[in-house]
């Protein structure tokens, strides 16, 4: 058995952050195991084939470090500025890029397989591979990055469909042909319709999503001049709230996007002062609309719509599938009667996949069974406290397991975009480095 001091299980931007952290901050001799079958640095997010596929964020707020906010902008160099939207494909070069730096730190190393168990065993965890080597360790970081999108609520003639693609991220969109059906209209359903056009595609294409709408689009706007008091009573007054701010920014000259991007950095504090069952009216009346406004897209994603649409080949509709039947799927629409359409290819842009989602994951599956994790009380992801360690199955935090990312999205408000995210892996790094500097301090390391 291979004893190390941490293991990272997923070398995605979350799992190759906390290793950067760790390079910097943990003692002499630590050792480090970052779990990954692929390359480092890519994931879902960033291992697009395709480089028309932009960020969507601006790279002035893509730095792996909050306290090195030009680091990207920096290595970036000439090939992109502060205020740029830059392929997806060259941030996954700089996420490759930190993750390699950090691994040339001794005793840290990237295994190249699979985590197939984790059993805990009092204070230490007992990892085992795919390919059957052990690993013994006092701490633990699940990283394991975005579940792809759910498909339960899909017909079951949809999801055998020979055209169906459940992975719209890993996907090569060169051979799609014919008409297309894309279900869900958020961001991933924009990076599809940027891939087609890229790939030649010159066809089809239906969206359906329950209310039929798109994500709201990046501009040049000036940084707002107060931090925006919201009312946290209930969901309605939190609305309430933030109409009376974009009504008043507005009368002094400033675009509603500036009172979202000053609510940003506030918004976990916002949300933490939400009740419960307030959270729960949010998440199902109003989280679409404010993702709307949050999650924007560049406006060169957006003019790939606009010209499919133009040209007559885009049709997006508000509605629910409700059968698909010998190549034929029939949907409701929200204004009353149906449709029936004969795709050549469905994509499932439907969004990140809840904790049923992530089951499908034998390690995580697993770690249920165990009791040593939990899913949260909304069903969104895994269950963990507000520091980030895990929840078992009596409501007890791990003391050395950590979980962060998109799979804690049902207990944090933001977990999916990097400057939250470079956030949690700073914090969990600095948690890790902690407690090994404590114990080498109890053995006598440093003198």
């Amino acid at each position: 058995m291979i004893e190390v001091d941490a293991a990272i299980i997923g070398g995605g931007f979350s799992g190759c952050a906390v290793a950067a952290n760790l390079s910097r901050s943990a003692p002499p001799g630590f050792a480090l195991a970052i779990f990954e079958p692929a390359e480092l640095g890519r994931g879902a997010a960033y291992g697009t084939r395709h480089a028309e596929h932009l960020l969507n964020t601006r790279a002035r707020q893509m730095s792996c470090f909050s306290d090195e906010p030009g680091h990207f902008v920096a290595w970036l160099g000439p090939r992109g500025g502060p205020e740029d939207f830059v392929s997806r494909r060259l941030y996954g070069d700089y996420v490759v890029d930190v993750a390699a730096r950090a691994l040339a730190r001794s005793r840290f190393m990237h295994i190249a397989d699979r985590v197939a168990s984790v059993r805990r065993f009092g204070e230490i965890f007992l990892l085992e591979t795919s390919s059957g080597i052990r690993f013994g360790t006092r701490a633990v970081v699940l990283a394991i990055g975005n579940a792809l999108p759910d498909d339960a609520f899909l017909p079951p003639g949809l999801r055998l469909h020979p055209g169906y693609v459940a992975d719209p991220w890993r996907f090569d969109y060169r051979g799609v042909g014919g008409h297309v059906l894309i279900i869900g209209s958020g961001l991933t359903s924009l990076d599809v319709l940027v891939a087609l056009k890229a790939s030649g595609h010159r066809g089809r294409v239906h969206v359906l999503s329950r209310r039929g709408r798109y994500p709201e689009v990046h501009a040049n706007v000036g940084q707002y001049d107060v931090i925006p008091a919201l009312d946290v009573q209930n969901a309605r007054a939190l609305l309430r709230s933030f109409r009376r701010h974009v009504k008043d920014a507005a009368a002094r000259g400033f675009d509603w996007r500036a009172v979202v991007d000053a609510i940003r950095p506030e918004t976990e504090a916002i949300w933490r002062r939400v009740e419960p069952r307030e959270q729960r009216r949010f998440e199902r009346h109003l989280r679409s609309h404010w993702d709307r406004r949050r999650h924007r897209a560049p406006q060169q994603v957006d003019a790939v719509r606009e010209e499919y649409a133009q040209d007559g080949r885009l049709h997006t509709h508000s509605g629910k599938l409700l059968t698909m039947e010998r190549g034929v799927a029939t949907i409701a629409l929200r204004g009353g009667g149906t449709i029936e359409l004969r795709p050549d290819w469905i994509f499932n842009c439907a969004g990140l996949g809840r904790a049923s989602a992530l089951k499908r994951d034998p390690m995580i599956s697993s770690l249920l069974d165990q009791g040593a994790i939990s899913i949260d009380r909304r069903g969104l992801g895994l269950s963990v406290t507000p520091d980030l360690y895990a929840v078992d199955a009596a409501g007890e935090m791990v003391p050395h397991l950590w979980i962060l990312g998109s799979p804690v999205r049902g207990s944090r408000f933001e977990a999916t975009a990097v400057p939250e995210l470079r956030v949690m892996a700073e914090d969990v790094a600095s948690e890790i480095a902690r407690r090994a500097h404590s114990r080498a301090v109890a053995m006598g390391a440093y003198t």
